[in-house]
């Protein structure tokens, strides 16, 4: 189902209800709970203080993308909050967040139950932040993991997927969710993350399931085929 405002994708995963949402995010209402996967955090410092780099970025990601994620839990209301790994870019960078931001983030683990999973940047989490990171989550008969093994039933990132779909008389490029009823990959969060082109990602997979493409664009979502995905 989606929504007439295009606000959202509904999908079931194990019979649970999983709302796709245009801004990345999935909301799940068994459990209240916001998954929100690859942010990044301080990924445009850690780029900007590589010396190969010749275009510093502007130093407000971090900010922005917490701005982004209040607005996000003030509207769904979630008890649970699930970061599926990639939350920080690298732990090098994590460390030098501004005091302010630190106690913001660290303010999630406070305000709401939170299940931090590690990801292929941050397999180990700052030294100031009190949580604990997991390998995976399972609950519901849902695995919550970084990469996707393409078990039923998982939800899982990483990938930074995006698509291109032909319109009318363009044609237009966004992030995008993969899904079926066994997996859903989830889009990146952050805002430096760039994306694996949706056809490039299915190349390199020998697996013969449908899947449906939630596609993001100027804050709607899309429930698009594989056929009408270009790139």
């Amino acid at each position: 189902m989606v929504s007439k405002l295009y606000e959202i994708i509904e999908i079931k995963l194990n019979g649970i209800q999983c709302l796709l949402h245009y801004s990345g995010i999935i909301y799940i209402p068994k459990i209240n709970a916001v998954v929100i996967s690859d942010i990044h955090f301080e990924k445009s410092s850690a780029v900007s203080s590589l010396q190969s780099s010749s275009i510093p970025l502007p130093p407000f990601d971090t900010i922005d993308i917490l701005i982004k994620i209040k607005k996000l839990l003030e509207y769904f209301e979630p008890k649970k909050i699930i970061f599926l790994g990639d939350t920080f870019h690298n732990l090098a960078s994590a460390e030098i967040i501004s005091e302010k931001n630190q106690n913001l983030i660290q303010d999630f683990s406070n305000s709401y139950f939170c299940i931090w999973i590690k990801g292929n940047h941050d397999l180990d989490k700052p030294s100031w932040l009190n949580v604990i990171p997991l390998d995976e989550h399972d609950e519901m008969g849902i695995k919550f993991r970084h990469i996707t093994k393409f078990e039923k039933y998982e939800i899982s990132g990483h990938y930074h997927l995006k698509a291109k779909v032909k319109t009318k008389d363009k044609s237009i490029v966004g992030k995008c969710f993969l899904y079926n009823n066994k997996i859903i990959i989830m889009p990146s969060f952050g805002v430096f993350t760039g994306g694996l082109y949706l056809t490039e990602f299915l190349k390199s997979l020998s697996i013969s399931d449908h899947f449906g493409v939630g596609f993001i664009y100027k804050n709607k979502i899309y429930n698009y085929n594989l056929k009408a995905v270009i790139k």
